[in-house]
């Protein structure tokens, strides 16, 4: 017997008050976005860490890439490299001199096919990547107190400082540009009685800080003029997009005038920074190294007028022990002597972007003539060719805007720096060119 079914009643909806559901929907986004802005903010606070590279060597002085590694300068241990930007590193330090059994590696720097390194003994290079070194110190002379002890690279020319006062014999600024053969001088209008700290280049020109002021250069260092009325110590000093700031003996101050004013930082820690102080324009920030004891590592996001302590991540001796910085593509290094410490950023070196639209000449070797291409210059403007002893030898002036040709003109066999100068005098280097 079959039973009959009844059949279901349909289902009963009760609908929420529109305002009660609504009030859900937002608990529930505001409660999805405090997660992600808790997210955002652990990973920008992860991102501000300092990771150690722990190594277990120490005494390390400076550090520089070249072709995709990274090399460090390591007093008594000399060069070690690294390939994997700083998990591992082995020594490199063949053809170094041994110092009373040590090797006593002060700097290290490259010009983009040529590494060097400052010892006690002299100025090395190596032409195969860290694999082997020689001598090319030239008539230039290095002890346990006159050595390089910073190494630069602007526009292709390689500029090494001593740690002594500027001399003919005594240390001061050099450059060459032809791989260490040759050293020129490049101390002209830098008193006797100065000790340079470090240079940097803004928009062409270069600028010392040195123990009695701050000088600049528009002709790549072949002269010099004091900045301003700057005539008191400059310990560091970097640019960025119109901007100068400077370690002195009154503090951090910046200028936005190419340094004829200058405004004191609010909240630098330090009143009168010491010898030794750095700076680093990067990822549109400044970083500065203190020098002075547990305070460490500074950051200013605003271009020199405020500052905030920037050592998480630092073990406490390593706060004390501070060296230089490094830029390396999207990492920031900070050398240590006990170790060194790396911080990713969001940009690459702010100097390689800005070499990047330099105009250049071409072709680069040459036997009528070459050509540049000055359609984003200033017109009437002037090329100027200068040979390897610093002197001019040819000049092009009144220039029109666009590709413009070079005649040789007599112009004799050899490699010249070609600079491109407007109508203040102001010099931007191009590169260099090779008439056979």
């Amino acid at each position: 017997m079959k039973v009959p079914t009844q059949p279901c009643a349909p289902p009963t909806f009760h609908p929420r008050p529109s305002t009660l559901l609504l009030q859900e929907i937002n608990e529930m986004m505001m409660y999805r976005y405090a997660w992600f802005a808790l997210l955002g903010l652990l990973h920008v606070a992860a991102l501000a860490n300092w990771t150690p590279s722990n190594l277990t060597s120490t005494g390390h002085k400076s550090m520089t890439t070249h072709n995709g590694a990274l090399y460090l300068a390591t007093f008594n241990t000399g060069v070690q490299k690294s390939v994997d930007n700083g998990v591992s590193w082995t020594l490199v330090n063949s053809g170094l001199p041994l110092t009373e059994g040590t090797i006593k590696v002060q700097s290290v720097g490259s010009n983009g096919t040529t590494l060097f390194c400052g010892t006690e003994s002299g100025i090395y290079r190596s032409t195969n990547h860290g694999a082997s070194w020689s001598i090319a110190n030239g008539t230039l002379t290095a002890n346990a107190s006159t050595y390089v002890n910073k190494i630069y690279n602007f526009n292709g020319v390689l500029f090494v400082v001593f740690s002594g006062m500027s001399s003919n014999s005594n240390g001061g600024v050099f450059r060459t540009v032809d791989n260490g053969t040759t050293w020129l001088s490049a101390y002209n209008g830098l008193s006797t009685n100065m000790t340079i700290y470090n240079i940097d280049m803004m928009d062409g020109v270069l600028y010392a800080s040195t123990n009695t002021a701050l000088m600049k250069s528009a002709d790549l260092g072949q002269s010099w003029s004091q900045v301003g009325t700057t005539n008191y110590a400059v310990y560091a000093v970097q640019g960025i997009g119109g901007r100068i700031v400077a370690l002195t003996t009154f503090g951090a101050r910046y200028s936005i005038d190419n340094g004829v004013t200058w405004v004191n930082s609010t909240n630098y820690p330090v009143a009168s920074p010491p010898a030794g102080s750095e700076l680093l324009a990067y990822d549109s920030k400044f970083y500065a190294i203190t020098r002075s004891g547990p305070i460490g590592c500074y950051r200013s996001s605003d271009g020199g007028e405020t500052w905030e302590v920037f050592n998480t991540g630092l073990s406490a001796p390593n706060t004390f022990v501070q060296e230089e910085f490094h830029s390396s593509g999207s990492t920031l290094f900070i050398i240590c002597a006990l170790d060194v410490y790396s911080t990713p950023g969001s940009t690459v070196g702010l100097p390689e972007q800005e070499v990047a639209v330099t105009p250049k000449p071409y072709p680069t070797v040459f036997t009528e003539g070459f050509k540049i291409d000055l359609s984003n210059s200033e017109p009437g403007s002037t090329v100027i060719l200068v040979d390897a002893t610093g002197r001019e030898v040819m000049r092009f002036g009144n220039l029109a805007l666009g590709v413009v040709p070079f005649e040789r003109n007599g112009l004799a066999a050899g490699t010249y720096q070609c600079f491109l100068a407007d109508h203040r005098g102001d010099r931007l280097h191009l590169g260099q060119v090779v008439a056979q």
